[in-house]
Protein backbone atom coordinates (compact mmCIF):
# COMPACT_ATOMS: atom_id res chain seq x y z
CA UNK A 1 0.00 0.00 0.00
CA UNK A 2 1.56 3.48 -0.82
CA UNK A 3 0.33 7.01 -1.25
CA UNK A 4 -2.19 7.37 -4.45
CA UNK A 5 -3.81 3.56 -4.52
CA UNK A 6 -7.51 3.47 -4.72
CA UNK A 7 -8.73 1.03 -2.24
CA UNK A 8 -12.23 0.07 -0.62
CA UNK A 9 -13.22 -0.94 2.74
CA UNK A 10 -14.50 -3.90 3.23
CA UNK A 11 -18.33 -4.29 3.92
CA UNK A 12 -20.14 -4.68 7.31
CA UNK A 13 -17.09 -3.55 9.16
CA UNK A 14 -17.94 -3.34 12.86
CA UNK A 15 -16.60 -1.06 15.96
CA UNK A 16 -16.76 2.70 16.68
CA UNK A 17 -19.15 5.14 14.32
CA UNK A 18 -15.54 5.95 12.81
CA UNK A 19 -15.05 2.57 11.44
CA UNK A 20 -18.89 1.57 10.42
CA UNK A 21 -18.46 4.84 8.50
CA UNK A 22 -15.88 3.61 6.06
CA UNK A 23 -17.52 0.50 5.85
CA UNK A 24 -17.70 -0.22 2.08
CA UNK A 25 -16.25 3.01 0.85
CA UNK A 26 -13.54 3.50 -1.71
CA UNK A 27 -10.97 5.36 -0.68
CA UNK A 28 -7.17 7.07 -1.83
CA UNK A 29 -4.07 6.57 0.03
CA UNK A 30 -2.94 10.20 0.83
CA UNK A 31 0.22 9.46 2.84
CA UNK A 32 2.11 6.68 5.09
CA UNK A 33 3.88 8.08 8.60
CA UNK A 34 6.28 5.45 9.49
CA UNK A 35 6.55 5.08 13.61
CA UNK A 36 9.96 5.53 14.44
CA UNK A 37 10.36 4.09 17.76
CA UNK A 38 7.89 1.05 17.38
CA UNK A 39 9.49 -2.01 15.29
CA UNK A 40 9.11 -1.92 11.95
CA UNK A 41 5.65 -1.51 10.43
CA UNK A 42 4.07 -2.01 13.53
CA UNK A 43 2.70 1.44 14.40
CA UNK A 44 2.95 3.25 11.43
CA UNK A 45 -0.35 5.41 10.47
CA UNK A 46 -1.92 6.48 7.09
CA UNK A 47 -3.93 9.20 5.59
CA UNK A 48 -6.90 8.91 3.02
CA UNK A 49 -9.24 10.63 1.10
CA UNK A 50 -12.49 9.11 1.50
CA UNK A 51 -16.03 10.28 0.77
CA UNK A 52 -15.20 13.47 0.31
CA UNK A 53 -13.32 14.17 3.49
CA UNK A 54 -9.41 13.52 4.80
CA UNK A 55 -9.44 10.58 7.85
CA UNK A 56 -5.43 11.06 9.62
CA UNK A 57 -3.82 8.96 11.86
CA UNK A 58 -5.35 5.57 11.03
CA UNK A 59 -3.04 2.29 11.45
CA UNK A 60 -1.62 0.76 8.60
CA UNK A 61 -2.04 -2.75 9.44
CA UNK A 62 -5.54 -2.28 10.39
CA UNK A 63 -6.52 -0.65 6.93
CA UNK A 64 -4.61 -3.10 5.39
CA UNK A 65 -5.98 -6.15 6.83
CA UNK A 66 -9.81 -4.33 5.82
CA UNK A 67 -9.50 -3.05 2.66
CA UNK A 68 -8.48 -4.00 -1.00
CA UNK A 69 -7.07 -2.95 -3.74
CA UNK A 70 -9.04 -1.34 -6.20
CA UNK A 71 -6.05 0.72 -8.59
CA UNK A 72 -2.44 0.43 -6.92
CA UNK A 73 -0.35 3.55 -8.16
CA UNK A 74 2.38 3.44 -10.28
Amino acid sequence: MKPGDLRRFKDGLKGSRRTERVSGQPFVVINIHPHLVAPQGRADRTDFLVGGRIEAGWSLRWVKDNSEALNEAG
